[in-house]
């Protein structure tokens, strides 16, 4: 049930969790993707082996926010739909949403 701000805090709360479980996924994903390969990289390419840590720090961690904040983003939004689908049908039954 909506609190006196308008906002159900129950819902907020699910959808938060199911965007943090399905960043923690994309983050997993990204790691296990990015630091094999810099390794391999690393290990059979002369040319790679030249670049700095920083170059390589880099390309292990961007796809591990990357596809966090992805996820995340995406589990958002797809909260945020079943939301709105959800009240549209309660309208059109008319009844409020809860």
């Amino acid at each position: 049930m909506p609190a006196p701000d308008g906002i159900d805090h129950a819902h907020k709360n699910r959808c938060i969790q199911e965007a943090s479980a399905a960043g923690v996924k994309g983050a997993a994903f990204g790691i296990a993707i990015s630091a094999p390969l810099v390794y391999l990289a690393h290990r059979l390419s002369p040319r790679f082996a030249t670049f700095t840590t920083s170059t390589k720090t880099g390309l292990v961690v961007t796809p591990f926010f990357g596809f966090f904040f992805l996820n995340s983003e995406l589990a958002m939004n797809a909260c945020a739909q079943r939301r709105a689908e959800f009240a549209a049908a309660a309208a059109a039954d008319g009844e409020t949403p809860k």
